[in-house]
């Protein structure tokens, strides 16, 4: 069942981060493209080319044999739109671009050795395997370990763990379901129980986990119909599917009519659809009204980050492809992004209060991981 619409309301610009080069020169390095950084240690000086030095990181990139040194530092690169995971090794991973994690197996790290003529691989752990034409690599730290930071990844079966950020929609397999992949895939798909659909994933994949399973993992899945479920924390809003919107996915080849509410997701993760309708959803999420039929979990608003929407954001996210031409009064901080509101700061505290159901405490923003650019 595919209730995935993509969302055409951001700007239609390719992230990108730029560089400063050897020669002081600048360059545009296209996020989708990066498969990791990695800390050049000390000050580089005279060994990439006759280069002059001064150098923080390299970066690699698909279709590459070499990387592309930077001037920039790890941490100065790093934001909202190029959210980064430290892997290890002095490696760090964009996070939007890792599909999954897997632990290497000592067969692997002896065909490899044989391979690569590599004298010592025991210091691998994870082999991370990034999206599309992407490949992997392989680092240091163990799934574990990642986690211990404050990298949550959770496990999809088989060893192998996803981010709970790429995270877009994990749906309840039906008899139906296993039948169709037992006959396609020419295997026993008796044992499958949830699909996983992926940011940046075609296909979604199957697992043998429950959602039970994947709930005791500490995922908050949320209900949304039909045995789809979404991660709380991956909810920027959700409001009406509008006639409007029933028509345009009606062209895109999917049966709209059945739906009434959607999803937008942060995180790169666009739109998912809801049989179930806002009013219900409302009380469940303890949801707050942001305006203009946008409602968001109180529980996803960092309230000590509501403030006043200012000229200067005004200029800076229009730059960036942002609607600002409506009476915009506070810009909203959540646990996963920032959003706009015509209701005043205290307005919308007010509102997550009562949502809440508290008084006078304001949910605060999580410290941020040092993995982890601003989300």
């Amino acid at each position: 069942m595919n209730t995935n619409v993509n969302n055409t309301n951001n700007s239609v610009k390719a992230k990108a981060i730029t560089v400063t080069l050897e020669d002081g020169s600048q360059r545009a390095i296209l996020v989708s493209g990066i498969r990791y950084l990695q800390i050049v240690n000390g000050a580089k000086s005279g060994d990439a080319g006759g280069s002059s030095g001064g150098f923080q990181c390299k970066i690699y990139e698909a279709g590459k044999i070499d990387p592309t040194y930077a001037r920039e530092s790890v941490k100065e690169l790093r934001s909202n739109d190029f959210q980064l995971v430290y892997v290890g090794g002095g490696k760090y991973a964009v996070r939007g671009n890792i599909m999954r994690l897997e632990p290497i197996t000592a067969e692997q790290k002896k065909i490899f050795a044989e391979q690569a003529n590599a004298s010592d691989t025991s210091k691998f752990r994870t082999r991370v395997v990034l999206t599309r034409e992407l490949g992997s690599f392989w680092a240091t730290k163990t799934i574990a370990e990642l986690n211990e930071r404050g990298v949550r990844f959770v496990s999809i079966g088989d060893g192998a763990a996803v981010h709970t950020m790429n995270i877009k929609k994990l749906s309840k397999l039906k008899d139906d379901d296993r039948q169709r992949i037992s006959a396609k895939y020419n295997i026993d798909g008796s044992g499958f129980r949830t699909q996983v659909t992926l940011q940046g994933e075609d296909r979604p994949k199957v697992s043998r986990l429950s959602l039970v399973e994947f709930r005791s993992q500490g995922l908050d899945l949320v209900d949304i119909g039909e045995g789809d479920t979404v991660v709380r924390e991956n909810i920027k809003f959700f409001g009406p599917f509008t006639e409007e919107d029933k028509a345009r996915a009606a062209s895109s080849g999917i049966n709209a009519d059945r739906f009434v509410t959607k999803f937008t997701l942060a995180n790169g993760n666009g739109t998912v659809l809801s049989t179930i309708g806002v009013d219900e959803l409302k009380t469940v999420l303890r949801a707050v009204n942001i305006g203009y039929d946008r409602f968001v979990p109180a529980a996803n608003i960092a309230q000590d980050r509501v403030a006043a929407f200012t000229k200067d954001e005004k200029s800076s996210l229009s730059q960036a492809g942002y609607d600002v031409q409506r009476a915009w009064k506070s810009s909203v901080a959540l646990i996963n992004g920032m959003a706009l509101s015509p209701a005043t700061p205290e307005q919308i505290k007010q509102r997550c209060e009562k949502a809440l159901g508290t008084s006078g405490g304001a949910t605060t923003a999580p410290e941020e991981p040092p993995e982890l650019g601003m989300v």
